[in-house]
C-alpha cells in the first residue's frame, strides 16, 4: 500500500537535547524555592538525587508499563521522597510552573526540520506521536507553534492525553484513526528502536530510525528492524520514497551522506 500518513516523534527526532542541562536546573531551582516556602532547606545535591529517583521511577513505568506519569504525578512523587508535607495546591502549583519550562528553556529545532516537514505536509498526512514526562501535551503544542511546525500536523498523540506511551499500539492508533488511514498505509519516524521503530513495525506500520540528534542521551542500536536509517532530516524525504519503493517491489532504501 502506498503511503498516506507520516507519524513523527517529537524528542530527539524533531527537537534536540541540547538545552536539557538548563531546563534541570531550573527544576532544581523551583522545588528549592517551594521548600523554602514551607520552611526547609534543602541542598542542591539532596534534590537533585530525588530528581534522579524520580526519572527511575519514571522509566521504569515507560518501560514496563508503556506509560509515562503526568507533570503533577512526577512532582508530587518527587515531593514525596523529599520529605516534604502534603499540600496538594502547592504541588499542583509546581507541576504548572515544571510543565512550562520547556517554553522557557525550549529544546533546538534539528537541521532541516522544519524545511522536511514542508515538503512532506504537501505529499502526506502527517501526526505527531510523543511521550512526555514533565512537559505534557498542551505544552508541546504550544512550543510547536512557537516554532511554527504545528500547522503540519493534522492529528496528535501525547502520552500524558491518551494513558499510554509507545510502543502500546494505541499511541499509533489514536493519529490514524483520526485520519481513517490503516497501520499499512503509514510511517513513523522515531529515534528509538524499543519503543518508536518496534512499535510501529509490530503495528504493521513502515519506519525509519532518526539518528540525527548527536546530543541524545540514547545510544544508537546495534540492529534495528526500521525499513530505513536517517542520520539527518535532508534525507527523509528521499527515504521515504525508496521505503515506498521497496513496498512496490524495489531495491532496499539507502540513504545517501
Amino acid at each position: 500500500m502506498d503511503i498516506r500518513v507520516v507519524t513523527v516523534d517529537l524528542w530527539n527526532t524533531l527537537v534536540g537535547a541540547a538545552g536539557s542541562s538548563q531546563r534541570q536546573a531550573d527544576r532544581l531551582r523551583r522545588v528549592r524555592m517551594y521548600a523554602a516556602r514551607l520552611g526547609i532547606e534543602l541542598s542542591e545535591a539532596v534534590v537533585n538525587k530525588a530528581m534522579r529517583e524520580t526519572w527511575h521511577y519514571y522509566t521504569l513505568l515507560w518501560r514496563e508499563q508503556y506509560r509515562t506519569p503526568t507533570t503533577e504525578e512526577l512532582t508530587a512523587f518527587l515531593w514525596r521522597l523529599l520529605g516534604m508535607p502534603e499540600e496538594p495546591s502547592l504541588i499542583r502549583q509546581l507541576a504548572e510552573e515544571l510543565a512550562y519550562g520547556v517554553l522557557e528553556y525550549p529544546p533546538p529545532l534539528l537541521p532541516s526540520a522544519r524545511e522536511a516537514l514542508v515538503f512532506l505536509a504537501e505529499r502526506y498526512y502527517l501526526g505527531l506521536v510523543s511521550d512526555t514526562a514533565f512537559s505534557p501535551g498542551r505544552v508541546l503544542r504550544e512550543l510547536l507553534r512557537q516554532y511554527g511546525l504545528a500547522e503540519f500536523f493534522a492529528a496528535y498523540s501525547f502520552s500524558d492525553e491518551t494513558g499510554v506511551a509507545k510502543p502500546h499500539p494505541r499511541a499509533y492508533m489514536t493519529v490514524l484513526e483520526v485520519l481513517q488511514v490503516s497501520p499499512e498505509q503509514a510511517l513513523h519516524i522515531g529515534d528509538l528502536e524499543m519503543t518508536d521503530i518496534r512499535g510501529a513495525k509490530h503495528l504493521g506500520m513502515r519506519a525509519v530510525l532518526f539518528l540525527g540528534d548527536i546530543d541524545s542521551e540514547f545510544p544508537p542500536p546495534a540492529q534495528t528492524v526500521a525499513d530505513a536509517v536517517a542520520h539527518h532530516w535532508q534525507q527523509i524525504p528521499e527515504l521515504i520514497e525508496q521505503v515506498q519503493g521497496v513496498a512496490r517491489g524495489n531495491a532496499r532504501p539507502e540513504a545517501r551522506p
